[in-house]
């Protein structure tokens, strides 16, 4: 169905251009896209709906696989959040396409999209502005999808979607309706899988997490310009792929935000160092350490052995914490000896405090120190490593046996 739509592109190419009014075309765009004309008095905006009943290119394909009671945690998404669980009934996930990306007063939403769980289904409801008399009409509809218990779902749309949305709100004199919580995936997305790819975007989350190539797809940088010379010819040109494109923003949003708890809470799905760094990233920003050793004692040894200089830290200050010191001190010792680069000065920096304090042999930390000063440090660091130096040269004095 969709596919004839999109070989009848051509019927639009001889239109008459910007001397026919929008609502001339309006129906054979709502055509091609599949959408229904909104009409209010003399407002007419485009809703396209969209139904999923299993989710797209995800292993995750159960709509009920999504509807956990207990499987979205506080801390998941908000760095030193608790165990308190949302229900993804509520959650509604939100995108939006703009008149430019910088933000601004005069930039305008004309497409926004929203992603619910409705009669065990994922359904994609979409709204298109014709043009810019109709935006309040525009932003009435998309405002009653917000109620008092949603739970605003975005990436980055805490930053520019939902500022964006209640600026355009304050502008036309409306109301705004605050949701019940926003969730930014973009955060833990970031902290579990930025180190997958060269970004942390949603297109590329989708071909490094869920193995999912979207094909031809408009660069977003593209979308304001293709949206002005839809307003300037009323031909149809690039906006069907422009709905595709926030179409599959909303269901790559709803399958990130998935795998966010699918991830910490699965170790047997780590399938590589980068991505086990991750995970251990955001359970030692949540301070959530026992349960951080916990995970890892599941995780193929490996992948531990491979990671980062830093990810190791991190996994060393969290048995450190519990009182691990002699594990921690080997990760201290073997990374320092294997791995290069500024962070090893932190791994040889704890190692000297356990040398000095818990094994009380100055001596062993002196030599530590000396290997921590043929590194490159900074003006701080050298003056905290030289005080050290100086301490324990003065340790190691008093406890050498006094010459007869």
């Amino acid at each position: 169905m969709k596919r004839k739509r999109l070989q009848s592109l051509d019927r639009f190419l001889d239109l008459p251009g910007d001397s026919a009014p929008a609502e001339d075309n309006l129906p054979l765009l709502a055509e091609l896209v599949g959408a229904e004309i909104i009409r209010v008095g003399k407002n007419r905006i485009l809703k396209i709906i969209d139904d999923h009943d299993l989710f797209p290119y995800s292993d995750l394909k159960d709509i009920h696989d999504h509807l956990g009671n207990d499987l979205y945690r506080n801390w998941h998404f908000v760095t030193g959040g608790d165990e308190n669980s949302y229900d993804p009934a509520k959650f509604l996930f939100f995108d939006t396409e703009t008149t430019g990306l910088s933000g601004g007063a005069g930039m305008v939403i004309f497409l926004c999209g929203f992603g619910f769980f409705h009669e065990n289904k994922f359904r994609v409801v979409q709204y298109f502005l014709p043009d810019y008399p109709e935006e309040p009409f525009f932003l009435k509809m998309a405002m009653e999808h917000i109620r008092d218990d949603t739970i605003l779902v975005t990436y980055n749309g805490k930053a520019f979607d939902w500022p964006m949305m209640t600026q355009r709100l304050t502008i036309n004199r409306m109301e705004i309706k605050d949701p019940a919580d926003h969730l930014d995936a973009l955060h833990p997305a970031r902290s579990l899988f930025r180190r997958l790819g060269d970004d942390c975007t949603l297109i590329t989350l989708e071909q490094v997490l869920l193995s999912f190539d979207r094909g031809e797809d408009i660069p977003g940088y593209l979308i304001p310009s293709k949206y002005f010379d839809y307003l300037y010819d009323r031909q149809p040109g690039k906006i069907p792929e422009i709905i595709r494109h926030n179409r599959l923003d909303v269901i790559s949003l709803a399958l990130v935000t998935r795998y966010i708890p699918e991830y910490l809470s699965r170790p047997e799905m780590v399938n590589s160092a980068p991505l086990l760094e991750g995970i251990i990233n955001h359970y030692f920003k949540n301070r959530r350490y026992r349960s951080l050793i916990d995970y890892v004692s599941q995780v193929t040894p490996g992948y531990l052995s491979e990671s980062s200089v830093v990810a190791m830290l991190q996994y060393s200050l969290a048995l450190k914490s519990l009182g691990h010191l002699e594990e921690a001190s080997r990760i201290w010792k073997e990374t320092s000896e294997r791995k290069t680069g500024p962070q090893v000065y932190k791994h040889l920096l704890e190692l000297a405090k356990y040398q000095e304090h818990k094994e009380k042999d100055p001596e062993a930390a002196l030599e530590t120190v000396d290997l921590i000063l043929s590194l490159e440090l900074n003006p701080s660091q050298k003056k905290q490593i030289f005080h050290r130096q100086t301490r324990l040269i003065s340790k190691s004095k008093r406890l050498s046996p006094k010459p007869l």
